[in-house]
């Protein structure tokens, strides 16, 4: 029987070291995972004061966009820019990153996916966060690019339905990818943002992104500091699959306060407080510098389905009231929009004007328009609830707003509202 006494210890030992193997290795598998998530930017050594500069310029030129951060987040990110946290600050943001770009010393640039949601509103640009790691501490323009991206704007384009117009045209001209040209793609680089970057070994950007067309849609994205910088093996480009909600036309049916039908100051909001129409890049009868649209009895716009907030007035003189509403994508539907005055100042023998309305003050682009149509102006001068409306103009928008000049009221003028 002694014989089997070791035979017996051997059997033991075994389960017993395979017990400890299997400990060790699980320890390892979670201290891997405590020390990095890889769909999680990196957080990047940097001075706190400079990037929370950034951070706050980000978020004000959001806000500018329409597209504001939650506010629990912004919170947030003000009390870590105040303390000058730039972990905690690059943390709280890293949820939001739609690409992270890196340039590395010798100033190459890749770029990798982001956590972010990678959700866009068809019809209309909806501004991204980007993260740059600049190892390099180059101060060049950083720019973007898509081989799905087609040309922007078609002659005197008005609208976003012409670039979709535009995006055709180029289908049944030039063949080759065309079927591909669905998406827009640029960084908002206006105040308070910056043209350059500033140098800083992290900064943050603002991409704005746009589809005419809805539902599933891939897209590879480009960045570049100049020619000959993007780095090798493709790493200079990502793959991004995108989520386009379909917009929906919705009619609006407003009255005025005697029943009358008229026009009116509308505002969009989500739960978030985005702004739709998306806000960003906007194109007449809609303007980027405000979040306010204004629309005739009749007419439509655009709305991704859910629930959004409508604020509805029609100038100074109105209440300025609000209410939910709920798209459908499934069925057609008619918004009411009901005015209500809190005065008329008709009934006391007054008129309501502005005779200093700047024309040259809506020129958003230089291309593909200078100023604004009296169509235009005319709904906002409608929408406001003004019965005068006096355009100037001055600057790079004379030649092009000449042709209005009259020494009579415009012809889209109306009774009680006279456009001059």
């Amino acid at each position: 029987m002694s014989h089997g006494f070791p035979r017996n210890t051997k059997i033991c030992q075994v389960p017993y070291l395979a017990g400890i193997l299997c400990c060790f290795f699980s320890v390892l598998v979670q201290a891997e995972s405590v020390r990095a998530d890889p769909n999680q930017p990196a957080m990047e050594a940097v001075e706190g004061q400079p990037l929370a500069a950034n951070v706050k310029r980000l978020i004000a030129a959001l806000d500018y966009l329409g597209a504001p951060l939650s506010k629990p987040l912004v919170q947030k990110l003000k009390s870590a820019c105040d303390q000058r946290d730039a972990n905690t600050i690059q943390r709280l943001l890293n949820s939001e990153v739609l690409c992270v770009v890196s340039l590395n010393p010798e100033v190459r640039t890749k770029v990798a996916r982001g956590p972010a949601r990678a959700v866009l509103q068809q019809g209309g640009f909806t501004p991204f966060v980007v993260k740059v790691i600049n190892q390099s501490t180059v101060t060049r323009q950083l720019r973007i690019s898509s081989p799905q991206a087609g040309p922007v704007y078609s002659g005197a384009a008005l609208n976003s339905l012409k670039r979709q117009a535009q995006t055709e045209l180029n289908r049944n001209v030039n063949t080759k990818n065309a079927q591909d040209r669905f998406l827009e793609v640029e960084l908002f680089q206006a105040n308070p943002m910056t043209v350059k970057l500033s140098g800083l070994e992290v900064e943050y950007a603002i991409a704005l992104i746009y589809s005419h067309e809805s539902g599933k849609r891939e897209a590879t994205l480009e960045f570049d500091v100049g020619a000959g910088t993007q780095d090798i093996g493709f790493r200079g480009e990502v793959p991004v699959l995108f989520d386009v909600q379909s917009a929906v036309p919705v009619k609006l049916s407003i009255r005025d306060y005697d029943g009358q039908p008229t026009a009116a100051r509308l505002e969009f909001r989500d739960q978030q407080g985005r702004v739709f129409p998306l806000q960003a890049k906007r194109l007449a009868p809609d303007f980027f510098f405000q979040p306010q649209i204004y629309r005739q009895d009749g007419e439509t716009v655009l709305l991704p389905s859910g629930k959004l907030q409508m604020e509805f007035s029609r100038g100074p003189e109105y209440q300025r009231l609000t209410k939910e509403v709920t798209i459908s994508k499934d069925t057609s539907q008619t918004i009411d929009v009901p005015l209500k005055r809190w005065v008329n100042p008709r009934d006391y023998g007054f008129y309501s004007g502005d005779h200093h309305i700047h024309a040259a003050g809506c020129a958003h682009y230089d291309n593909p328009t200078k100023g604004v149509t009296p169509r235009d102006m005319f709904n906002q001068v409608k929408g406001e609830g003004l019965n005068v409306g006096c355009v100037l103009t001055w600057g790079p928008c004379f030649d092009a707003q000449r042709q209005f000049f009259a020494s009579t009221a415009d012809r889209v003028s109306e009774p009680l509202t006279v456009l001059k």
